[in-house]
């Protein structure tokens, strides 16, 4: 037997395994039946969706047998990050925008990749969540998986399309899926199960890697390079933190933070990088850590979830809070003072051991 023949029955064993799996079988059956009746439904998404969630939402679309013109992948947000807008053009898929007050209009309601609280009071009851982050309050659904040891969701969504037909990860879907395993386990060095780097190997056999380097190396904006520039000429690191306040920008570049949170843990004596930036009334701050055993989720949600939308995984975290809440507990005049209030509430955070 050939190299390739050999790793193509391994890859065909794999998927097989996967499907017959008798816990994936019953999550699909509970699934299922918390979509009885149905013909359609509607993915919901996080406000700025990454790989991993639409990657999910897509492979779990499939899984239902739904249609995309009859079961949208909704977000009540925008695609910012240039990398996520080449995967939904690479796709050929779409992402609409719903205003988060139209949302209970969409039901039935799939969570992928998020959880209820994520949108406050505006969903008391939806069909079904699938995510891997923890949970952070109370909600109803009819159908609940959730797994914080799995590193991706789509780990969870490839599960689930396997058990519904061994055969049914495509191309074009495997690359996308094998996409939301890298991005979201930072290519298995963050936080990634051993599920996650069984699926992880399937996918790698089945996915168009010519498409994923298109996909991974997107075009940025003049701007974009611009103020990781002028952020990096005035970047310093204390006691481990290297922080940098970007002050006020476009309100469609907010995935400037998270992408220069990730360069910024590369400085030296940087063991936690947190990037904040003001995007259309609000301040969005993402944070990276070296250490699995940062809390980066917890911390920040203890600390900044009552001004806003809070968490994550222990080695990577997002808070966005809207400035007339932050106002409310911190004087500010200017974008420095702006950043002076942030970065103390962050080392309070992180000096929390509770």
């Amino acid at each position: 037997m050939t190299a390739r023949r050999q790793r193509g029955h391994i890859i065909h064993s794999l998927a097989a395994l996967v499907s017959a799996d008798p816990a994936a079988r019953k999550r699909l059956r509970a699934l299922r039946r918390a979509l009885a009746g149905a013909s359609r439904c509607t993915f919901l998404v996080q406000n700025d969706p990454d790989p991993d969630a639409i990657a999910s939402a897509l492979a779990l679309r499939r899984t239902l047998g739904f249609s995309a013109a009859r079961s949208p992948i909704v977000t009540a947000g925008q695609i910012t990050r240039p990398e996520n807008q080449r995967l939904i053009a690479e796709l050929n898929e779409r992402v609409r925008h719903v205003p988060i007050e139209r949302l209970p209009l969409l039901a039935p309601l799939v969570l992928v990749d998020v959880q209820p609280p994520y949108f406050g009071d505006a969903l008391p009851s939806v069909a079904a969540v699938i995510d891997h982050h923890p949970t952070t309050g109370s909600y109803r659904a009819r159908f609940r998986d959730v797994r914080t040891n799995y590193g991706a969701s789509a780990t969870m969504a490839a599960e689930y399309l396997l058990a519904s037909d061994a055969d049914g990860v495509s191309t074009r879907l495997a690359t996308a899926l094998l996409y939301g395993i890298v991005t979201d386990t930072k290519s298995l060095s963050r936080a990634a199960s051993d599920e996650d780097l069984q699926m992880f190997a399937l996918l790698f056999a089945r996915a168009d890697h010519v498409a994923l380097r298109r996909i991974q190396h997107p075009s940025y904006r003049p701007l974009a390079l611009k103020r990781f520039g002028v952020a990096l000429e005035h970047a310093r690191v204390r006691k481990g933190l290297a922080y940098i306040h970007l002050g006020l920008l476009p309100a469609d570049q907010e995935h400037i933070v998270a992408q220069l949170a990730e360069f910024c843990l590369g400085m030296a004596g940087a063991e936690i990088s947190a990037v904040s930036g003001v995007f259309g009334g609000k301040f969005a701050m993402s944070l990276r850590s070296l250490s699995p055993n940062a809390k980066l989720g917890e911390k920040i949600r203890k600390r900044f979830g009552a001004f806003g939308s809070a968490g994550g995984h222990p080695m990577m975290a997002k808070t966005v809070v809207p400035l007339p809440a932050w106002r409310k507990e911190h004087k500010f005049a200017n974008q420095d003072a702006l950043g002076r209030s942030i970065r103390r509430e962050l080392v309070k955070a992180l000096a929390s051991t509770r």
